[in-house]
């Protein structure tokens, strides 16, 4: 397998080699469950089940069963990817993406891709923030690690709670509520959380944009459809409303939406009250994400 991710766990921090936190990565940064052999099945940062330790997530890369590996985002720890901020021949990184990492200064590496860097904090975030050249993750994300650390950082994760929400507040400042319609459905806005958990339904990540309150990139459950796996363009979200929608851009799915997501995806194990709770509660169908 050549040209696989950079890595050097030498420098990778202590404290984020611990704890069973680990995947693996393909070459397009999907997650894998490390094991002992290929091909590697895909794993969910949402999904404890299907992380294991530093170790076996590093042999897994040294006997080139995948092109990387990454540790899960989870508390107490928060991280932040900036793209397209550095040059991968010189170094160089730009005033903005630099001043964001010297207010952090906490262990900082360069990605994968070597035109970004990832700096991890200790910091407790209400949601997850995404914008072109940002994203800021709470959790229900993984980061590829490369080891690559930039010296003039910690090497060790520093508690930036403050600093992080002044960033917060400053990037991503508070946007006007949509405003879908009149909506003449029941009144209770279901817990999408909640939906997704007792579904079984694979979270690769939480997504955010400047419309859905909530945001989950998801495994397909049509996904056998697909001219390829793992067809990573697919998103079920909730607006400010309540109103909960599902996209996928395959073309073999462009016609579903909310409703038919909802039929494949039956919950699992629920007595009939919980199950017409969810068939009767406040839904939409709607054809963007």
């Amino acid at each position: 397998m050549s040209s696989r991710f950079p890595l050097y766990p030498e420098y990778i921090p202590e404290e984020l080699k611990s704890g069973v936190v680990w995947v693996c990565s393909d070459r397009d940064k999907a997650p894998l469950i490390a094991g002992k052999r290929p091909p590697l099945p895909f794993a969910s940062s949402t999904d404890p089940e299907t992380w294991r330790d530093f170790d076996v997530a590093l042999h897994s890369f040294e006997a080139e069963h995948s092109w990387g590996l990454g540790r899960v985002i989870t508390s107490p720890y928060a991280g932040v990817d900036l793209d397209k901020c550095r040059n991968p021949e010189t170094g160089w990184i730009t005033p903005w993406a630099r001043q964001i990492a010297e207010r952090l200064d906490s262990y900082t590496e360069v990605s994968p891709s070597l035109t970004g860097i990832k700096i991890w904090v200790r910091a407790k975030l209400a949601h997850s923030q995404k914008r072109a050249g940002l994203e800021i993750y709470r959790g229900a994300q993984y980061f590829t690690t490369t080891g690559m650390l930039l010296p003039q950082f910690p090497l060790t994760v520093e508690p930036r709670q403050a600093e992080l929400e002044a960033i917060v507040a400053e990037e991503f400042p508070p946007r006007e509520k949509p405003n879908p319609g009149p909506y003449d459905g029941p009144r209770e806005a279901l817990d999408l959380g909640e939906i997704i958990e007792n579904t079984g339904v694979s979270v690769i990540a939480e997504r955010q944009d400047q419309t859905a309150f909530l945001k989950y990139q998801i495994f397909c459950p049509w996904i056998s459809e697909h001219t390829k796996a793992p067809e990573t363009g697919t998103y079920v979200g909730q607006y400010e409303d309540g109103a909960l929608f599902f996209k996928c851009h395959h073309v073999h799915c462009s016609l579903r939406g909310w409703s038919e997501f909802r039929e494949k995806v039956e919950p699992k194990g629920f007595n009939g009250r919980r199950r017409s709770k969810i068939y009767a509660a406040r839904e939409r169908v709607i054809g963007v994400a």
